[in-house]
């Protein structure tokens, strides 16, 4: 049975993720020569996805020679024989993949030596000069998103919260390779770099989070619970503006200090979303019996991979 992992965060489509799996199965042998695999509406249905796709991705591998379509009985890995082998082909592909590589390398002017330095690096997380980041923004937002950057990027990353900045925060800013924040204060920060010479980069949001709220918020009465009452704005436009029309069930956004709503949502909310500033709080409070679940991941993988590229290549 081949198990398919699905990420909707990669470059990569439904379709290119299936089929790559699929060969990359065939190759390691995880399908035996012969051997049926899952009609087109068994993996439609599993996957999710949609029947169209799964129909494309069997009829290409098809015409590609590594399957066969028997109507009425399903897709079967089409039997080898002699040096036409899976074990030839896989090694035949990763032949092709080292040539596409090298002359792609060679193409943008880098050595063998020096791409393979880079791939490792790349590959292993094993970078040798780290970026210095600055996030700046209301303390809430400077703290979580400055916690993820340095998770997902491995750089030495500092909040420093929106105000004048006091002698060891302008000594961060001074240092830093890069200032940090979001859409909303890229003005104010704009003059706060311009004062010390760096750059800003704006932290573009991901929208899964805002997907997963809003599809359990279809379902259940929901809330957020955040620490900072001024980092509601993102979250407020765009919850009222999506949220509202879609359900009549309740929802709330509140800071934690606001004691008679925080009663209100653990008194009525199924599921409570809560800033992991709050978290140790909001479990003392909170029955155990009642759904609490913080959020991660706010920042989009263009961002990231953004960041990542600067460290990688400067």
């Amino acid at each position: 049975m081949i198990r398919f992992h699905l990420d909707k965060r990669v470059k990569l489509n439904f379709y290119d993720q299936i089929k790559g799996q699929l060969l990359s199965a065939i190759y390691c042998g995880k399908i035996e020569e012969g051997e049926r695999l899952p009609s087109i509406r068994e993996l439609s249905e599993d996957l999710g996805v949609n029947y169209k796709t799964i129909r494309r991705i069997y009829l290409k591998l098809a015409e590609e020679n590594y399957l066969k379509l028997v109507r009425g009985s399903g897709a079967f890995l089409k039997k080898r024989t002699g040096r036409d082998t899976y074990r030839q082909m896989r090694r035949s592909a990763i032949f092709r993949l080292l040539g596409e590589v090298s002359e792609k390398a060679k193409g943008l002017g880098l050595s063998s030596e020096k791409f393979g330095r880079l791939y490792t690096a790349y590959s292993t997380g094993t970078i040798d000069r780290r970026l210095r980041l600055a996030v700046v923004d209301h303390e809430e937002e400077a703290y979580i998103f400055s916690r993820e950057l340095k998770m997902r990027t491995g750089a030495e990353v500092f909040p420093v919260p929106l105000s004048e900045p006091d002698a060891d925060q302008s000594r961060i800013l001074a240092e830093s390779d890069y200032l940090l924040t979001t859409s909303w204060h890229m003005e104010e920060v704009g003059e706060l770099a311009r004062k010390f010479n760096r750059e800003v980069i704006e932290i573009k949001p991901s929208h899964e989070i805002y997907t997963e709220i809003l599809e359990a918020a279809r379902h259940q009465n929901i809330a957020i619970v955040i620490q900072d009452e001024r980092t509601m704005h993102a979250s407020w436009d765009i919850f009222m503006n999506l949220y509202h029309p879609t359900t009549t069930k309740k929802f709330w956004i509140a800071p934690i200090d606001r004691e008679d709503l925080v009663e209100k949502i653990i008194d009525e909310a199924d599921l409570i979303f809560v800033s992991p500033m709050c978290w140790d709080e909001m479990r003392k409070r909170t029955p155990a019996d009642k759904e609490l679940k913080t959020y991660e991941n706010f920042i989009s993988e263009s961002t990231i991979d953004y960041l990542k590229e600067l460290q990688l290549l400067g």
